[in-house]
């Protein structure tokens, strides 16, 4: 199975020092400007209150609610494709899958293959059993490089982590002898904002995002987010620009 691409500690740290704490230097697609030139302050909020959590160890996971379900869904770790049989030939077009008459599993590029390359059967790095998407598990974490098709229309928005709290922290407190001494460390994250491209569930047209690194935030253990931040990596979903899809 592929390698995921996820950057150095040290990589983190050259970007803090460089980047204030509500606007660090992103990695990915964090950061940058739309495509129609309007400002960073322009770009509407993804949500005002965005749900972050902890993804793993150094990374977190910053997300909104969406209004409705993937119509199709590939996961990385297990191999599979869900998708609803309306939009089937839709999802295949945007993965640029090749479709196998004899197995029906889905050849699906990967992150960073150049374009047009063949994918020889029985590659199992590249190869997806398809199954409904209504067998997909909605509460099934993230994987690296997964990839969602949603309804709607590309747009632009943009998420700031305004020292965003942590959701989910469940840290025993440093220096705790017994259990009863034990308790959940709070935890907040500034960083951004990050402009991405995501749907904007409207139902018009479908759109690819991918699950991957927006960018650099620093986490503070006090609420007042300003002394002894800790730089973490932040996913979530998003458009790929197109230079980097291929």
């Amino acid at each position: 199975m592929a390698e995921h691409r996820v950057i150095s500690r040290r990589g983190f740290l050259r970007a803090a020092g460089r980047g204030a704490v509500g606007g660090l230097a992103a990695a990915g697609v964090g950061s940058c400007t739309g495509s129609d030139g309007a400002s960073t302050g322009d770009v509407p909020l993804v949500t005002d209150r965005p749900i972050v959590t902890r993804w793993s160890s150094g990374i977190v996971q910053v997300e909104a609610p969406v209004r409705e379900l993937p119509v199709a869904y590939v996961s990385m770790l297990h191999r599979q494709v869900f998708v609803d049989p309306e939009f089937r030939d839709r999802a295949s077009w945007l993965l640029r899958a090749h479709i196998s008459v004899s197995t029906w599993h889905w050849r699906i590029p990967l992150h960073g293959d150049p374009i047009g390359t063949p994918i020889a059967p029985g590659d199992e790095d590249r190869e997806f059993e398809e199954l409904s998407i209504r067998e997909w598990d909605p509460s099934m974490s993230p994987h690296m490089d997964d990839i969602r098709i949603r309804r709607g229309r590309a747009v632009n928005r943009r998420i700031a982590l305004d020292c965003s709290e942590l959701s989910g922290v469940r840290t025993v407190a440093p220096g705790a002898q017994t259990s009863a001494d034990s308790r959940p460390l709070e935890a907040w994250l500034s960083g951004g904002p990050y402009t991405v491209r995501v749907s904007d569930d409207s139902g018009t047209d479908t759109v690819r995002e991918d699950f991957q690194i927006l960018g650099t935030a620093l986490r503070f253990g006090r609420r007042s987010c300003t002394e002894g931040g800790e730089a973490v990596q932040v996913v979530g979903w998003a458009v790929r620009p197109a230079s980097s899809e291929g």
